[in-house]
Protein backbone atom coordinates (compact mmCIF):
# COMPACT_ATOMS: atom_id res chain seq x y z
CA UNK A 1 0.00 0.00 0.00
CA UNK A 2 1.43 3.44 -0.91
CA UNK A 3 2.28 5.91 1.83
CA UNK A 4 -0.73 8.07 2.57
CA UNK A 5 -0.89 11.83 2.16
CA UNK A 6 -1.47 13.77 5.37
CA UNK A 7 -3.59 16.83 6.17
CA UNK A 8 -7.14 17.81 5.37
CA UNK A 9 -8.42 16.96 1.91
CA UNK A 10 -11.57 17.41 -0.18
CA UNK A 11 -12.10 15.14 -3.14
CA UNK A 12 -14.39 15.38 -6.16
CA UNK A 13 -13.61 12.97 -8.96
CA UNK A 14 -9.91 13.27 -9.83
CA UNK A 15 -9.73 16.70 -8.18
CA UNK A 16 -8.53 17.01 -4.64
CA UNK A 17 -8.15 20.23 -2.73
CA UNK A 18 -7.36 21.22 0.81
CA UNK A 19 -4.55 22.31 3.11
CA UNK A 20 -1.07 20.97 3.39
CA UNK A 21 1.83 22.44 5.36
CA UNK A 22 -0.10 25.70 5.68
CA UNK A 23 -0.70 25.96 1.91
CA UNK A 24 -4.08 25.73 0.25
CA UNK A 25 -4.48 23.71 -2.94
CA UNK A 26 -4.90 24.02 -5.82
CA UNK A 27 -2.13 26.59 -5.68
CA UNK A 28 -0.58 29.19 -7.97
CA UNK A 29 3.18 29.34 -7.43
CA UNK A 30 4.86 32.71 -7.27
CA UNK A 31 8.08 32.00 -9.19
CA UNK A 32 9.82 34.82 -7.29
CA UNK A 33 9.10 33.47 -3.83
CA UNK A 34 10.32 30.78 -1.46
CA UNK A 35 7.70 28.42 -2.92
CA UNK A 36 9.73 28.32 -6.13
CA UNK A 37 13.50 28.42 -5.64
CA UNK A 38 15.46 28.25 -8.88
CA UNK A 39 19.05 27.50 -7.90
CA UNK A 40 22.14 26.62 -9.93
CA UNK A 41 21.88 22.84 -9.79
CA UNK A 42 18.36 22.34 -8.49
CA UNK A 43 14.85 23.69 -8.34
CA UNK A 44 12.84 23.65 -5.13
CA UNK A 45 9.03 23.46 -5.33
CA UNK A 46 7.10 23.95 -2.09
CA UNK A 47 10.09 22.72 -0.11
CA UNK A 48 10.83 19.67 -2.27
CA UNK A 49 14.12 19.75 -4.17
CA UNK A 50 14.60 18.42 -7.72
CA UNK A 51 17.98 18.13 -9.41
CA UNK A 52 18.35 20.03 -12.67
CA UNK A 53 19.12 18.26 -15.93
CA UNK A 54 18.28 18.72 -19.58
CA UNK A 55 14.76 17.55 -20.38
CA UNK A 56 13.72 17.02 -23.96
CA UNK A 57 10.26 17.25 -25.55
CA UNK A 58 8.34 13.99 -25.24
CA UNK A 59 8.78 13.13 -28.90
CA UNK A 60 12.57 13.06 -28.34
CA UNK A 61 12.56 11.34 -24.97
CA UNK A 62 10.63 8.66 -23.10
CA UNK A 63 10.71 10.87 -20.02
CA UNK A 64 7.63 13.03 -19.49
CA UNK A 65 7.66 13.74 -15.76
CA UNK A 66 10.02 14.42 -12.89
CA UNK A 67 8.92 12.37 -9.89
CA UNK A 68 9.52 13.58 -6.36
CA UNK A 69 8.41 12.29 -2.98
CA UNK A 70 5.23 14.36 -2.93
CA UNK A 71 5.10 16.12 -6.30
CA UNK A 72 5.06 15.02 -9.93
CA UNK A 73 6.39 17.77 -12.24
CA UNK A 74 4.88 17.59 -15.72
CA UNK A 75 7.54 19.69 -17.37
CA UNK A 76 6.34 19.76 -20.97
CA UNK A 77 3.08 21.61 -20.31
CA UNK A 78 3.41 23.97 -23.27
CA UNK A 79 3.81 21.03 -25.61
CA UNK A 80 0.98 18.97 -24.09
CA UNK A 81 -1.56 21.79 -24.13
CA UNK A 82 -1.19 22.00 -27.91
CA UNK A 83 -2.25 18.37 -28.18
CA UNK A 84 -5.37 18.05 -25.98
CA UNK A 85 -6.00 14.40 -26.87
CA UNK A 86 -2.48 13.51 -25.76
CA UNK A 87 -2.76 15.72 -22.67
CA UNK A 88 -5.91 14.03 -21.38
CA UNK A 89 -4.58 10.55 -22.15
CA UNK A 90 -1.32 11.33 -20.38
CA UNK A 91 -3.02 12.69 -17.24
CA UNK A 92 -5.39 9.71 -17.06
CA UNK A 93 -2.45 7.32 -17.15
CA UNK A 94 -0.71 9.27 -14.39
CA UNK A 95 -3.81 9.16 -12.17
CA UNK A 96 -4.20 5.43 -12.71
CA UNK A 97 -0.59 4.91 -11.66
CA UNK A 98 -0.33 7.34 -8.75
CA UNK A 99 -3.94 7.77 -7.65
CA UNK A 100 -4.08 10.50 -5.02
CA UNK A 101 -0.64 9.80 -3.54
CA UNK A 102 1.14 12.72 -5.23
CA UNK A 103 0.37 16.27 -6.32
CA UNK A 104 0.56 17.08 -10.03
CA UNK A 105 2.36 20.25 -11.12
CA UNK A 106 1.82 21.27 -14.76
CA UNK A 107 4.58 23.72 -15.61
CA UNK A 108 4.03 26.88 -17.63
CA UNK A 109 0.23 26.65 -18.01
CA UNK A 110 -1.57 29.13 -15.78
CA UNK A 111 -4.16 30.47 -18.21
CA UNK A 112 -6.99 31.10 -15.71
CA UNK A 113 -9.61 30.00 -18.25
CA UNK A 114 -7.93 26.59 -18.44
CA UNK A 115 -7.45 26.15 -14.69
CA UNK A 116 -10.92 24.69 -13.94
CA UNK A 117 -10.75 21.95 -16.57
CA UNK A 118 -7.11 21.17 -15.72
CA UNK A 119 -8.06 20.88 -12.05
CA UNK A 120 -10.93 18.62 -13.14
CA UNK A 121 -8.26 16.41 -14.74
CA UNK A 122 -6.27 16.34 -11.50
CA UNK A 123 -3.73 19.20 -11.69
CA UNK A 124 -3.01 20.59 -8.20
CA UNK A 125 -0.17 23.06 -8.82
CA UNK A 126 0.20 25.88 -11.36
CA UNK A 127 2.87 28.54 -11.71
CA UNK A 128 2.63 32.21 -12.73
CA UNK A 129 5.00 32.05 -15.74
CA UNK A 130 2.24 32.25 -18.34
CA UNK A 131 0.53 35.09 -16.47
CA UNK A 132 3.78 37.05 -16.34
CA UNK A 133 4.25 36.61 -20.09
CA UNK A 134 0.73 37.77 -20.99
CA UNK A 135 0.90 40.66 -18.54
CA UNK A 136 4.08 41.91 -20.23
CA UNK A 137 2.11 41.85 -23.48
CA UNK A 138 -0.54 44.11 -21.84
CA UNK A 139 -3.19 41.38 -21.78
CA UNK A 140 -5.70 41.64 -18.97
CA UNK A 141 -8.07 38.93 -17.72
CA UNK A 142 -11.70 39.48 -16.78
CA UNK A 143 -14.91 37.45 -16.59
CA UNK A 144 -15.68 38.13 -20.26
CA UNK A 145 -12.26 37.04 -21.52
CA UNK A 146 -8.97 38.72 -22.38
CA UNK A 147 -8.49 42.34 -23.45
CA UNK A 148 -5.56 44.65 -24.20
CA UNK A 149 -4.71 47.56 -21.95
CA UNK A 150 -1.98 50.24 -22.01
CA UNK A 151 -0.10 48.96 -18.95
CA UNK A 152 1.17 45.69 -17.48
CA UNK A 153 -1.73 44.32 -15.38
CA UNK A 154 0.24 41.60 -13.60
CA UNK A 155 -1.16 42.11 -10.10
CA UNK A 156 -4.73 42.31 -11.40
CA UNK A 157 -4.20 39.15 -13.44
CA UNK A 158 -2.80 37.33 -10.44
CA UNK A 159 -5.84 38.38 -8.39
CA UNK A 160 -8.14 37.13 -11.15
CA UNK A 161 -6.32 33.77 -11.34
CA UNK A 162 -6.45 33.45 -7.55
CA UNK A 163 -10.22 34.08 -7.64
CA UNK A 164 -10.55 31.21 -10.12
CA UNK A 165 -8.54 28.96 -7.79
CA UNK A 166 -10.80 30.05 -4.92
CA UNK A 167 -13.83 28.94 -6.95
CA UNK A 168 -12.14 25.62 -7.73
CA UNK A 169 -11.36 25.04 -4.06
CA UNK A 170 -14.88 25.86 -2.87
CA UNK A 171 -16.60 23.89 -5.62
CA UNK A 172 -14.36 20.85 -4.99
CA UNK A 173 -15.24 21.03 -1.31
CA UNK A 174 -18.95 21.40 -2.14
CA UNK A 175 -18.98 18.87 -5.03
CA UNK A 176 -20.04 21.46 -7.61
CA UNK A 177 -16.81 21.66 -9.61
CA UNK A 178 -18.44 20.37 -12.79
CA UNK A 179 -20.66 23.48 -12.87
CA UNK A 180 -17.59 25.73 -12.64
CA UNK A 181 -15.87 23.83 -15.45
CA UNK A 182 -18.90 24.23 -17.71
CA UNK A 183 -19.52 27.87 -16.81
CA UNK A 184 -16.01 29.04 -17.66
CA UNK A 185 -16.47 28.29 -21.35
CA UNK A 186 -14.51 31.28 -22.67
CA UNK A 187 -11.61 29.10 -23.74
CA UNK A 188 -12.29 26.89 -26.75
CA UNK A 189 -9.31 24.81 -25.67
CA UNK A 190 -10.95 24.18 -22.30
CA UNK A 191 -14.14 22.94 -23.95
CA UNK A 192 -12.11 20.73 -26.28
CA UNK A 193 -10.33 19.17 -23.31
CA UNK A 194 -13.62 18.65 -21.46
CA UNK A 195 -15.26 16.97 -24.43
CA UNK A 196 -12.29 14.65 -24.88
CA UNK A 197 -12.46 13.72 -21.21
CA UNK A 198 -16.23 13.14 -21.37
CA UNK A 199 -16.31 11.09 -24.54
CA UNK A 200 -13.06 9.13 -24.49
CA UNK A 201 -12.56 8.68 -20.75
CA UNK A 202 -16.11 8.42 -19.47
CA UNK A 203 -15.45 5.19 -17.57
CA UNK A 204 -12.45 6.70 -15.77
CA UNK A 205 -14.40 9.75 -14.64
CA UNK A 206 -17.58 7.86 -13.82
CA UNK A 207 -15.66 5.55 -11.48
CA UNK A 208 -14.67 8.48 -9.24
CA UNK A 209 -17.46 11.01 -9.87
CA UNK A 210 -19.82 11.46 -6.87
CA UNK A 211 -22.97 9.36 -7.05
CA UNK A 212 -24.84 12.59 -6.29
CA UNK A 213 -24.05 16.30 -6.09
CA UNK A 214 -26.01 19.16 -4.49
CA UNK A 215 -27.50 20.15 -7.85
CA UNK A 216 -27.03 19.94 -11.61
CA UNK A 217 -27.17 23.25 -13.46
CA UNK A 218 -27.68 21.96 -17.00
CA UNK A 219 -27.25 25.21 -18.92
CA UNK A 220 -25.19 23.89 -21.83
CA UNK A 221 -24.93 20.86 -24.09
CA UNK A 222 -21.81 19.87 -22.13
CA UNK A 223 -24.18 18.81 -19.35
CA UNK A 224 -25.44 15.99 -21.56
CA UNK A 225 -22.07 14.31 -21.14
CA UNK A 226 -21.55 14.71 -17.39
CA UNK A 227 -20.32 11.39 -15.98
CA UNK A 228 -23.20 11.14 -13.52
CA UNK A 229 -25.80 11.95 -16.19
CA UNK A 230 -24.36 9.49 -18.71
CA UNK A 231 -24.07 6.88 -15.97
CA UNK A 232 -27.73 7.34 -15.09
CA UNK A 233 -28.82 7.01 -18.72
CA UNK A 234 -26.73 3.85 -19.13
CA UNK A 235 -28.48 2.32 -16.12
CA UNK A 236 -31.89 3.33 -17.46
CA UNK A 237 -31.19 1.70 -20.84
CA UNK A 238 -30.94 -1.63 -18.98
CA UNK A 239 -33.45 -0.80 -16.21
CA UNK A 240 -35.97 -3.49 -15.34
CA UNK A 241 -39.44 -2.10 -14.68
CA UNK A 242 -41.26 -2.93 -11.44
CA UNK A 243 -43.34 -6.08 -11.40
CA UNK A 244 -47.00 -5.78 -12.36
CA UNK A 245 -46.63 -2.40 -14.06
CA UNK A 246 -47.65 -3.49 -17.53
CA UNK A 247 -49.14 -0.30 -18.99
CA UNK A 248 -46.61 2.44 -19.77
CA UNK A 249 -47.66 6.09 -19.72
CA UNK A 250 -45.17 8.60 -21.14
CA UNK A 251 -45.45 12.12 -19.74
CA UNK A 252 -43.53 15.38 -20.22
CA UNK A 253 -41.21 16.80 -17.57
CA UNK A 254 -41.82 19.90 -15.48
CA UNK A 255 -39.64 22.68 -14.13
CA UNK A 256 -40.51 21.80 -10.54
CA UNK A 257 -38.99 18.69 -8.97
CA UNK A 258 -40.05 16.12 -8.12
CA UNK A 259 -42.37 16.20 -11.12
CA UNK A 260 -45.38 14.98 -9.13
CA UNK A 261 -45.27 18.18 -7.06
CA UNK A 262 -45.63 20.41 -10.14
CA UNK A 263 -48.93 22.00 -11.13
CA UNK A 264 -48.81 20.23 -14.48
CA UNK A 265 -48.39 16.74 -13.06
CA UNK A 266 -50.81 17.34 -10.19
CA UNK A 267 -53.53 18.24 -12.68
CA UNK A 268 -52.84 15.25 -14.90
CA UNK A 269 -52.58 12.82 -11.99
CA UNK A 270 -55.72 14.10 -10.30
CA UNK A 271 -57.58 13.32 -13.52
CA UNK A 272 -56.31 9.74 -13.81
CA UNK A 273 -55.95 8.82 -10.14
CA UNK A 274 -58.17 5.73 -10.36
CA UNK A 275 -55.91 4.16 -12.98
CA UNK A 276 -52.47 4.99 -11.59
CA UNK A 277 -51.87 1.70 -9.77
CA UNK A 278 -52.06 -0.06 -13.15
CA UNK A 279 -49.63 2.33 -14.85
CA UNK A 280 -45.91 2.73 -15.11
CA UNK A 281 -45.38 6.45 -15.50
CA UNK A 282 -42.27 7.48 -17.48
CA UNK A 283 -41.19 11.12 -17.71
CA UNK A 284 -39.36 12.24 -20.87
CA UNK A 285 -36.81 15.00 -20.31
CA UNK A 286 -33.29 16.29 -20.89
CA UNK A 287 -30.48 15.89 -19.89
CA UNK A 288 -31.43 12.68 -18.04
CA UNK A 289 -33.57 11.29 -20.86
CA UNK A 290 -36.19 9.13 -19.15
CA UNK A 291 -37.31 8.97 -15.52
CA UNK A 292 -39.51 6.17 -14.20
CA UNK A 293 -41.86 7.65 -11.60
CA UNK A 294 -40.35 5.53 -8.82
CA UNK A 295 -36.99 7.25 -9.44
CA UNK A 296 -38.24 10.84 -9.57
CA UNK A 297 -37.20 11.65 -6.00
CA UNK A 298 -33.67 10.37 -6.49
CA UNK A 299 -30.56 11.61 -8.19
CA UNK A 300 -30.28 13.02 -10.80
CA UNK A 301 -34.02 13.39 -11.55
CA UNK A 302 -34.81 15.58 -8.57
CA UNK A 303 -31.64 17.64 -8.66
CA UNK A 304 -31.24 19.01 -12.17
CA UNK A 305 -32.32 22.38 -13.51
CA UNK A 306 -32.56 23.13 -17.23
CA UNK A 307 -33.90 26.14 -19.16
CA UNK A 308 -37.41 25.21 -20.30
CA UNK A 309 -38.30 26.95 -23.56
CA UNK A 310 -40.33 24.32 -25.39
CA UNK A 311 -37.54 23.69 -27.90
CA UNK A 312 -35.06 20.83 -27.92
CA UNK A 313 -31.61 20.75 -29.51
CA UNK A 314 -31.02 17.99 -32.03
CA UNK A 315 -28.45 16.42 -29.69
CA UNK A 316 -31.10 16.25 -26.97
CA UNK A 317 -33.68 14.76 -29.31
CA UNK A 318 -31.28 12.07 -30.48
CA UNK A 319 -30.28 11.25 -26.89
CA UNK A 320 -33.91 10.94 -25.76
CA UNK A 321 -34.97 8.86 -28.75
CA UNK A 322 -32.04 6.47 -28.37
CA UNK A 323 -32.67 6.02 -24.64
CA UNK A 324 -36.43 5.52 -25.02
CA UNK A 325 -35.85 2.99 -27.80
CA UNK A 326 -33.29 1.08 -25.69
CA UNK A 327 -35.64 1.12 -22.72
CA UNK A 328 -38.60 -0.32 -24.64
CA UNK A 329 -36.36 -2.96 -26.20
CA UNK A 330 -35.55 -4.07 -22.65
CA UNK A 331 -39.05 -3.73 -21.18
CA UNK A 332 -42.23 -5.08 -22.76
CA UNK A 333 -45.64 -3.67 -21.88
CA UNK A 334 -49.14 -4.79 -22.72
CA UNK A 335 -49.93 -1.23 -23.78
CA UNK A 336 -48.01 2.02 -24.23
CA UNK A 337 -49.69 5.41 -24.02
CA UNK A 338 -47.89 8.67 -24.80
CA UNK A 339 -49.50 11.80 -23.38
CA UNK A 340 -47.20 14.48 -24.74
CA UNK A 341 -47.07 18.12 -25.87
CA UNK A 342 -46.26 18.94 -29.48
CA UNK A 343 -42.58 19.63 -28.73
CA UNK A 344 -42.13 15.95 -27.82
CA UNK A 345 -43.61 14.70 -31.08
CA UNK A 346 -40.20 13.31 -32.04
CA UNK A 347 -40.55 10.45 -29.50
CA UNK A 348 -43.00 8.77 -31.90
CA UNK A 349 -39.96 7.29 -33.64
CA UNK A 350 -38.77 5.61 -30.43
CA UNK A 351 -41.91 4.12 -28.89
CA UNK A 352 -43.62 0.87 -29.96
CA UNK A 353 -45.63 1.09 -33.18
CA UNK A 354 -48.91 0.18 -31.50
CA UNK A 355 -48.62 2.96 -28.89
CA UNK A 356 -51.61 5.19 -28.30
CA UNK A 357 -50.64 8.83 -28.66
CA UNK A 358 -52.49 11.85 -27.29
CA UNK A 359 -50.74 15.03 -28.34
CA UNK A 360 -51.45 18.62 -27.35
CA UNK A 361 -51.48 20.85 -24.31
CA UNK A 362 -51.22 18.39 -21.43
CA UNK A 363 -53.10 20.55 -18.91
CA UNK A 364 -56.06 21.09 -21.23
CA UNK A 365 -59.22 19.61 -19.71
CA UNK A 366 -60.33 18.13 -23.03
CA UNK A 367 -56.99 16.39 -23.52
CA UNK A 368 -57.06 15.00 -19.98
CA UNK A 369 -60.58 13.70 -20.70
CA UNK A 370 -59.21 12.00 -23.84
CA UNK A 371 -56.48 10.40 -21.74
CA UNK A 372 -59.04 9.15 -19.20
CA UNK A 373 -61.10 7.67 -22.04
CA UNK A 374 -58.08 5.82 -23.43
CA UNK A 375 -57.18 4.51 -19.99
CA UNK A 376 -60.75 3.36 -19.41
CA UNK A 377 -60.58 1.29 -22.59
CA UNK A 378 -57.07 0.02 -21.82
CA UNK A 379 -57.37 -1.03 -18.19
CA UNK A 380 -59.47 -4.20 -18.03
CA UNK A 381 -60.66 -6.45 -15.27
CA UNK A 382 -57.67 -8.69 -15.94
CA UNK A 383 -55.14 -5.88 -15.57
CA UNK A 384 -52.70 -6.39 -12.71
CA UNK A 385 -51.85 -3.53 -10.42
CA UNK A 386 -48.50 -2.82 -8.83
CA UNK A 387 -47.78 -2.17 -5.20
CA UNK A 388 -45.37 0.31 -3.70
CA UNK A 389 -43.17 -2.61 -2.70
CA UNK A 390 -42.76 -3.52 -6.38
CA UNK A 391 -41.44 -0.02 -7.05
CA UNK A 392 -39.08 -0.20 -4.09
CA UNK A 393 -37.67 -3.54 -5.24
CA UNK A 394 -36.90 -1.95 -8.62
CA UNK A 395 -35.29 1.02 -6.85
CA UNK A 396 -33.10 -1.23 -4.68
CA UNK A 397 -31.96 -3.09 -7.78
CA UNK A 398 -31.22 0.23 -9.51
CA UNK A 399 -29.29 1.57 -6.50
CA UNK A 400 -27.18 -1.45 -5.59
CA UNK A 401 -27.19 -3.79 -8.60
CA UNK A 402 -28.72 -7.09 -9.67
CA UNK A 403 -26.85 -9.02 -7.00
CA UNK A 404 -29.35 -7.69 -4.41
CA UNK A 405 -32.34 -9.46 -6.02
CA UNK A 406 -32.20 -12.75 -4.01
CA UNK A 407 -32.14 -10.80 -0.76
CA UNK A 408 -35.34 -8.83 -1.41
CA UNK A 409 -37.62 -11.51 -2.84
CA UNK A 410 -39.52 -12.20 0.41
CA UNK A 411 -39.50 -8.77 2.02
CA UNK A 412 -42.39 -6.59 3.16
CA UNK A 413 -42.95 -2.84 3.37
CA UNK A 414 -43.84 -1.09 6.60
CA UNK A 415 -44.04 2.54 7.61
CA UNK A 416 -42.69 3.51 11.00
CA UNK A 417 -42.11 7.04 12.32
CA UNK A 418 -43.16 8.34 8.87
CA UNK A 419 -40.40 6.36 7.15
CA UNK A 420 -40.82 3.52 4.69
CA UNK A 421 -38.81 0.45 5.65
CA UNK A 422 -38.09 -2.81 3.89
CA UNK A 423 -38.31 -5.66 6.41
CA UNK A 424 -38.00 -9.42 6.53
CA UNK A 425 -39.69 -10.88 9.57
CA UNK A 426 -38.65 -8.65 12.45
CA UNK A 427 -35.46 -7.46 10.72
CA UNK A 428 -35.29 -3.97 9.23
CA UNK A 429 -33.18 -4.29 6.08
CA UNK A 430 -33.41 -0.90 4.36
CA UNK A 431 -34.79 2.52 5.28
CA UNK A 432 -36.01 4.85 2.53
CA UNK A 433 -34.69 8.41 2.63
CA UNK A 434 -37.33 10.43 0.81
CA UNK A 435 -35.22 13.61 0.67
CA UNK A 436 -32.71 11.96 -1.67
CA UNK A 437 -34.80 9.10 -3.05
CA UNK A 438 -32.45 6.36 -1.86
CA UNK A 439 -32.32 3.52 0.61
CA UNK A 440 -29.96 3.38 3.58
CA UNK A 441 -28.23 0.17 4.57
CA UNK A 442 -28.93 -1.13 8.08
CA UNK A 443 -26.79 -3.50 10.16
CA UNK A 444 -29.14 -6.31 9.13
CA UNK A 445 -28.76 -5.79 5.39
CA UNK A 446 -25.09 -4.92 5.88
CA UNK A 447 -24.50 -8.67 6.15
CA UNK A 448 -25.57 -9.05 2.50
CA UNK A 449 -22.97 -6.51 1.42
CA UNK A 450 -20.29 -8.20 3.50
CA UNK A 451 -21.17 -11.59 2.04
CA UNK A 452 -20.85 -10.23 -1.52
CA UNK A 453 -17.99 -7.78 -0.81
CA UNK A 454 -19.98 -4.85 -2.18
CA UNK A 455 -19.66 -1.21 -1.09
CA UNK A 456 -17.26 -2.39 1.58
CA UNK A 457 -14.83 -0.09 3.41
CA UNK A 458 -12.19 -2.01 5.38
CA UNK A 459 -11.14 -0.06 8.46
CA UNK A 460 -8.60 -0.44 11.25
CA UNK A 461 -9.56 -2.15 14.48
CA UNK A 462 -11.91 0.40 16.04
CA UNK A 463 -15.64 0.99 16.47
CA UNK A 464 -16.83 3.80 14.16
CA UNK A 465 -18.88 6.55 15.77
CA UNK A 466 -19.60 9.77 13.84
CA UNK A 467 -16.95 10.05 11.09
CA UNK A 468 -14.28 7.72 9.76
CA UNK A 469 -11.25 9.52 8.38
CA UNK A 470 -9.08 8.27 5.55
CA UNK A 471 -6.19 7.60 7.94
CA UNK A 472 -8.24 4.79 9.51
CA UNK A 473 -9.04 3.00 6.25
CA UNK A 474 -7.16 -0.08 5.04
CA UNK A 475 -8.98 -0.74 1.78
CA UNK A 476 -12.23 -0.14 -0.10
CA UNK A 477 -14.02 -1.98 -2.89
CA UNK A 478 -13.77 -0.22 -6.27
CA UNK A 479 -17.54 0.19 -6.64
CA UNK A 480 -17.59 3.01 -4.04
CA UNK A 481 -18.08 6.62 -5.08
CA UNK A 482 -18.70 9.66 -2.91
CA UNK A 483 -22.19 9.57 -1.33
CA UNK A 484 -22.76 5.88 -1.92
CA UNK A 485 -24.18 3.87 0.95
CA UNK A 486 -21.44 1.65 2.41
CA UNK A 487 -20.60 -0.82 5.11
CA UNK A 488 -17.49 -0.72 7.30
CA UNK A 489 -15.70 -3.92 8.22
CA UNK A 490 -12.62 -5.14 10.04
CA UNK A 491 -11.24 -8.63 9.37
CA UNK A 492 -14.54 -9.68 7.78
CA UNK A 493 -16.52 -8.41 10.77
CA UNK A 494 -19.26 -5.86 10.20
CA UNK A 495 -18.47 -2.72 12.21
CA UNK A 496 -20.98 -0.18 10.88
CA UNK A 497 -22.87 1.43 8.02
CA UNK A 498 -22.71 4.93 6.58
CA UNK A 499 -22.27 7.18 3.57
CA UNK A 500 -19.02 7.47 1.63
CA UNK A 501 -17.55 10.95 1.30
CA UNK A 502 -14.73 9.99 -1.11
CA UNK A 503 -14.26 7.51 -3.95
CA UNK A 504 -12.56 4.30 -2.92
CA UNK A 505 -9.14 5.13 -4.42
CA UNK A 506 -8.96 8.39 -2.46
CA UNK A 507 -9.91 6.60 0.77
CA UNK A 508 -6.93 4.31 0.35
CA UNK A 509 -4.39 6.91 -0.85
CA UNK A 510 -5.14 9.84 1.44
CA UNK A 511 -4.36 10.00 5.13
CA UNK A 512 -6.83 12.63 6.22
CA UNK A 513 -10.14 14.11 5.30
CA UNK A 514 -13.55 12.67 6.15
CA UNK A 515 -14.04 9.42 4.22
CA UNK A 516 -17.26 7.97 5.65
CA UNK A 517 -20.11 9.57 7.55
CA UNK A 518 -21.23 6.93 10.02
CA UNK A 519 -24.93 6.14 10.26
CA UNK A 520 -24.79 3.25 12.68
CA UNK A 521 -21.90 1.65 14.48
CA UNK A 522 -22.13 -1.99 15.55
CA UNK A 523 -20.93 -2.97 18.99
CA UNK A 524 -20.50 -6.48 20.34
Amino acid sequence: MPEKIKDKQYVMGFTWAGYRNGKRFPILLNTFSDDYKNEKDSIEILGEKFQKKIYYPSFLSSEKIIEGNDIIIIYNGLELIQRPVHLVSFLMELRKKYGFTKMFYLQGISDPYLMPVLSYLGINIFDDLYIRKESREHIKYNVAGKSRVDYEPFEENIQFAESILESIFVSTRDNTLREIVEKIAISGKAMEILRIADTRYYEDFYSVFPSRTPYIQANSLESLNRPDIVGYRNKISSYVKPDHRNIALLLPCSAKKPYSDSKTHKKILSGIWQYRRYLHELIVTSPVGLVPRELEKGYPARFYDIPVIGTWYEDEKLMMKNLISAYFNKNRYEDVIAYIPEDLDFVRDAIPDNAKIIEGKVTDDNNIARLVSVLKDTVTAESQYAKKLDDYRALLRFQFGDWIIPYISNVKLINSFHQDMIVEGSRILFVYNESIGRFSITPESGKFFLENDKFNVSIDDFRPTSTVYAMGIQNATPDIKAFDEVIMTYNNELRGTGTALMPSRAMVDLNNGAAVKVRSGIRN
